[in-house]
């Protein structure tokens, strides 16, 4: 069996990685810094097993190529985690001039499930999107899907992990009839760097909050579980807190919403590939 998993190299991404290792054939971590990936994972039991990838989510056009590379290694993904993701001050864009909130926690992921699709289908995946209880404060993203107008770091989010779980809805009502599967989760407020790139408000908040968060390894737990539970044991678009099926908020279970966002993010994948002369497919 083959896993895609990206944010491995830090807090409950690696600790995801070291749980999964073990029960997988082939293993492709898609990221950012090659350099600290490679230190990282060369002490590794069963490293051999791993293969990375230069990927950043905050990046499109490094995206298509980094699916690309990841479908050169293999035809068939049985799990794609996608756990990559953070805060970031609200109004900060990426080099393409998208949010990179939006960018980072659902546009980039967006964009790897549709170039990964044959190979996700072919292996009748699952796909885990780590979320997170912030999607309960999100006000609905009316004609902002884009963040474009949001100058706050946590609404903005707020939105982006509403977003992983309309994002999660949509590939089951699409995707199930291919024997797909999708999952979101909320991992527990966890104790890592997260945050780092946040406000000078919203990295205040998290110092404070964080005398009460567990640690990357409890934190992982829920991820773990889906991604080696039968299928036949979850509820396919279904969102788990501690190991447990939860009823996310009302928008969050909103189909036209989910629809819509999906429809804008192929609208937008195409205008910033249009925009840099390269044609989305």
């Amino acid at each position: 069996m083959n896993l895609v998993l990206t944010g491995s190299t830090s807090g409950i991404g690696w600790e995801t990685l070291l749980a999964l290792l073990p029960q997988f054939d082939l293993v492709i971590l898609p990221v950012r810094n090659l350099a600290k990936a490679e230190k990282l994972i060369q002490h590794l039991p069963q490293k051999e097993k791993i293969v990375l990838i230069n990927l950043d989510l905050s990046n499109l056009a490094c995206v298509k190529d980094g699916a690309a590379a990841i479908l050169s290694q293999l035809d068939a993904i049985h799990v794609l985690i996608n756990n990559a993701g953070g805060m970031y001050p609200g109004g900060k864009r990426t080099t393409e001039g998208i949010d990179l909130s939006f960018s980072s926690n659902h546009l980039g992921q967006f964009l790897l499930f549709q170039e990964l699709l044959p190979a996700l289908i072919k292996g009748q995946a699952k796909v885990i999107q780590v979320s997170s209880e912030a999607h309960r404060i999100a006000k609905p993203p009316e004609q902002d899907f884009s963040l474009r107008k949001s100058t706050s770091t946590v609404a903005s989010y707020a939105k982006v992990k509403l977003y992983n779980i309309l994002f999660t809805n949509e590939i089951k009502n699409r995707y199930a009839s291919e024997e797909l599967s999708a999952y979101s989760l909320h991992p527990g407020a966890v104790r890592t760097a997260f945050g780092s790139e946040a406000s000078p408000w919203a990295k205040g908040l998290i110092a404070f909050t964080k005398l009460f968060f567990i640690s990357p390894k409890a934190g992982a737990a829920t991820t773990i579980f889906l991604a080696t539970t039968a299928k036949k044991n979850l509820k396919n678009g279904g969102y788990y807190k501690n190991k447990k099926i939860s009823s996310p908020s009302t928008l969050a279970r909103n189909s036209k919403l989910g629809k819509a966002l999906w429809e804008f993010s192929l609208a937008e994948i195409r205008r910033v590939f249009t925009n840099t002369g390269t044609a989305k497919k």
